[in-house]
């Protein structure tokens, strides 16, 4: 349901890598309930946008505020940035996500480990719990990753580009399990707007600057839908 609480708010945000300028004068807000998907080119600034909201990267200048509990806050990486070497099994990799920054020596509850095994349960990941994540093929570790970012039962979630290495039954089911997450706000970076669009309310075009359409019709009414469907290239 979509009301008028703002989860996040950026004003005049501006990044830099070196000399170049890779975001310029961001401003927009995230609403509680309302699903929001992020596209633009490669190279545009999508993934640097959700870092610098998630507290990874520095800002040059402008601000970012928060009306949520950055606990609540829960995040799925680019499978390609994750680091497969770090000796880890998928059970403790998914329940790491109930981690919270303020106790990283947290002791997990019998709760905590059902919630766990429930979703490696959903997740179809379950006989790989003892495996570590080099074992396992990029598919199952993309769900497993999931599975990691829901186990918070977060707030606002980010998702950067959940299809990857899914199989298109996982893929579907992801964007199923999307749909029904009343209790969270998705923001979504993907390829796959075609296929996600029934999912998402708002749309944001980021490619170095930004065009926000908070009513997605209006996005599909305008010059940017053909090229960024029809030709692919979000």
């Amino acid at each position: 349901m979509q009301n008028n609480k703002k989860l996040i708010s950026v004003k005049n945000l501006n990044f830099n890598y070196g000399k170049d300028a890779i975001l310029s004068d961001i401003s927009l807000d995230i609403y509680k309930g309302k699903n929001v998907a992020i596209i633009g080119r490669n190279g545009g600034g999508k993934s640097t946008l959700v870092k610098l909201m998630l507290g990874f990267l520095k800002k040059k200048s402008g601000e970012i505020d928060y009306y949520v509990d950055k606990n609540k806050i829960g995040y799925l990486p680019q499978i390609r940035e994750f680091d497969t070497s770090f000796p880890i099994n998928i059970f403790d990799l998914v329940i790491s996500g109930l981690t919270k920054k303020s106790n990283l020596f947290k002791k997990f509850s019998a709760e905590d480990r059902k919630r766990t095994n429930d979703l490696l349960a959903e997740f179809e990941i379950e006989k790989l719990k003892d495996k570590l994540i080099s074992e396992v093929s990029g598919g199952q570790l993309q769900r497993a990753l999931i599975a990691r970012a829901l186990i918070s039962s977060p707030e606002i979630l980010f998702l950067d580009e959940p299809e990857s290495f899914l199989d298109k039954k996982f893929e579907f089911e992801l964007y199923e399990k999307i749909k029904q997450l009343s209790d969270s706000t998705i923001v979504v970076i993907s390829h796959e707007l075609d296929k996600l669009c029934c999912y998402v309310d708002s749309i944001f075009i980021v490619e170095e600057e930004i065009r926000i359409f908070e009513d997605k019709n209006e996005f599909f009414k305008s010059e940017f839908a053909h090229r960024h469907i029809h030709n692919h290239k979000i």
